[in-house]
């Protein structure tokens, strides 16, 4: 089975090195139009973070994760008529996250990231010849996650567990349903293959 490389961009991935997470390794200078950005929104929306989030250290925390998200993606957000409202709408999802994240899982910046991996993980498996690879690439979002953690990445429970929000014994349940879709789906596949030869 070919080794697949899932990466966040440019740097260490984050969930391998969490001292060196992928936005550190963003250069230095940021452009000009970024910059002009956030001198014209952090103040309202560090005040909109705060009110829904009762904490300013809380909500200046939310603000530098969606900047840095921002600014990772700059290329795609600047050209867009829609900025404002994109920016604002990844805003609102950080907020939302941060009220509801446990105190020891992953922060905003880290599941974007994530995310997005993954999202690249399941279009390159899509278009893979072997049947295997393909079938995974169907699995549902929680199932697809936890069979690239585990097998892909050799990530134990624990680190699949933190990574994705969830206990041990919810990896586990993840797991075992998605090794069963799994079984399912290529079944499947050898039967229709059967039929149509």
């Amino acid at each position: 089975m070919k080794e697949v490389f899932f990466s966040t961009g440019p740097g260490p991935d984050a969930w391998t090195d969490p001292d060196q997470p992928p936005w550190l390794a963003q250069p230095a200078e940021l452009p000009l139009g970024f910059e002009l950005f956030v001198l014209s929104h952090l103040d309202a929306w560090h005040e909109y973070a705060q009110f829904r989030l009762g904490c300013p250290d809380r909500a200046s925390r939310v603000c530098h994760d969606v900047l840095l998200y921002i600014a990772a993606w700059w290329h795609e957000f600047e050209d867009d008529p829609r900025l404002d409202r994109n920016a604002w709408e990844v805003l609102q999802a950080g907020v939302t996250y941060e009220q509801k994240r446990p105190e020891d899982s992953p922060r905003f910046m880290w599941k974007m990231a994530f995310g997005h991996a993954m999202v690249s993980a399941r279009h390159e498996l899509a278009a893979e010849e072997g049947p295997v690879l393909q079938a995974v690439a169907q699995l549902p979002p929680r199932q697809f996650d936890v069979i690239i953690l585990k097998h892909f990445m050799r990530r134990s429970r624990e680190e699949i567990a933190w990574l994705l929000g969830r206990t041990p014994s919810t990896v586990d349940r993840h797991h075992r349903e998605a090794t069963a879709a799994l079984k399912h789906l290529l079944l499947t596949k050898g039967r229709r293959k059967g039929e149509s030869v």
